[in-house]
């Protein structure tokens, strides 16, 4: 089967209605095993983040799910590709529909060795990588079809800001239509950041691959192929995983003066990051110096978070009272101090749950001290505040 493009609006059948109650016979749809395996594959040994959604059967009263989305990114962005099967024709190559605004977009004429024809022409289900492989392979193909487009952009400013940067290794672009009926010319710019490890007990769990991976999104808006004059909109992107290290977002981001470029903001840009990453690095290992400091007031703890040192549980006890101690770290500390909740081990509510204080952040504290002074402080601030809580604790059971 040939691969296909039409608009999205164009591209769905009627999806099988769902059963009626009173249906004996129903089978639950699923996905057939040499598609689930591919599906693994892609989810598990993807280069770049694939999102697989909205799985779906193409016929009426089938029970074979064969068609499905699939999120690519672009331009540190998201578009949508439809990949439908024919789940009674397992010798079938997939069609991939791509989205509207991308009809122009036709990857089969492609006579370079990146043509999605080498994997179409020989297609067996049985291989289990050839749905990824087959995806990249057009992804390469569509972000080389963007750099034409924004090539076609008739605008001095877009051409200039394309002359100084093509040489940089990773750098993405696209054209995108936005909503109120304009358009958008997108860069993503990998950031070079040089950043050495402070420490070297957590080195291995928290290598320095997952803080170099930020990239600035840059968006210059045009209208008829001319740019509108206004500062770009700037925005730093970074995975998921790295918020529990560094996150992007508490990040101010350097003015952008009139008749600035992109070449010129980025040097500025990575030494401001830079510095910033450096200090977050360093904060690992000052959480992890804190959280040890705990321990000969409080006790050993039950549960500890050993990889980025954000939380950490400790049971500890004022006479016989005996309660946890719920600590959450921000991974600007020491400059935030950590918030806690106490939790206690002999009080449950109605629903059988434990009684829980407040959260607490005004205790006694300075950036400058020691971790052991810190928690010698925190130590003093509870002693304290324990009594208060089983009182309330106490108080709350006798009025039920």
């Amino acid at each position: 089967m040939a691969m296909v493009q039409v608009q999205h609006n164009q591209q769905q059948q009627q999806q099988r209605p769902p059963p009626s109650a009173s249906s004996s016979t129903y089978v639950a749809p699923a996905v057939p095993s040499w598609l689930q395996a591919q599906l693994q594959y892609l989810r598990t040994h993807s280069p770049i983040p694939l999102k697989v959604e909205n799985l779906r059967s193409g016929a009426r009263n089938s029970c074979i799910l064969d068609r499905f989305s699939v999120l690519i990114p672009c331009c540190l962005s998201l578009i949508k590709w439809e990949v439908v099967y024919n789940g009674n024709d397992t010798r079938v190559a997939p069609d991939i529909i791509f989205g509207d605004g991308d009809n122009t977009f036709q990857p089969l004429t492609d006579t370079s060795d990146l043509s999605p024809c080498h994997f179409l022409r020989d297609w067996t289900p049985s291989d289990p990588t050839r749905l990824l492989k087959l995806i990249l392979v057009i992804r390469v193909l569509y972000l080389q079809y963007q750099r034409k487009k924004v090539e076609e952009v008739k605008d001095e400013r877009v051409r200039f800001e394309m002359s100084t940067m093509g040489a940089i290794q990773g750098l993405e672009m696209c054209v995108m239509a936005t909503s109120d009926g304009m358009e958008e010319v997108i860069f993503s710019v990998p950031l070079v950041l040089e950043v050495d490890s402070p420490y070297s007990a957590t080195t291995a769990q928290a290598p320095s691959t997952l803080l170099n991976d930020i990239s600035l999104q840059v968006k210059f808006p045009v209208q008829k192929g001319q740019s509108i004059g206004s500062a770009p909109q700037l925005k730093l992107v970074a995975p998921e995983a790295m918020k529990d290290v560094f996150d992007v977002d508490d990040v101010k981001l350097p003015e952008w003066p009139e008749h600035m470029c992109l070449v010129e903001y980025m040097p500025t840009l990575q030494l401001t990051i830079q510095q910033q990453v450096r200090e977050a690095r360093a904060s690992i290992g000052l959480r992890r110096n804190f959280m040890e400091s705990l321990f000969p007031f409080f006790g050993r703890p039950l549960e500890a978070d050993m990889l980025y040192y954000r939380k950490i549980s400790i049971l500890t006890s004022s006479g016989v009272f005996t309660f946890l101690i719920h600590f959450v770290l921000p991974i600007q500390f020491p400059k935030m101090q950590p918030a806690f909740t106490l939790q206690s081990s002999q009080h449950f509510d109605a629903r059988g749950k434990p009684l829980v204080s407040r959260p607490y952040q005004d205790y006694p504290w300075s950036p400058r001290w020691e971790t052991s002074e810190m928690a010698q402080r925190i130590f003093e601030f509870v002693a304290e505040e324990c009594i208060a809580f089983k009182r309330h604790c106490n108080d709350s059971l006798s009025q039920r």
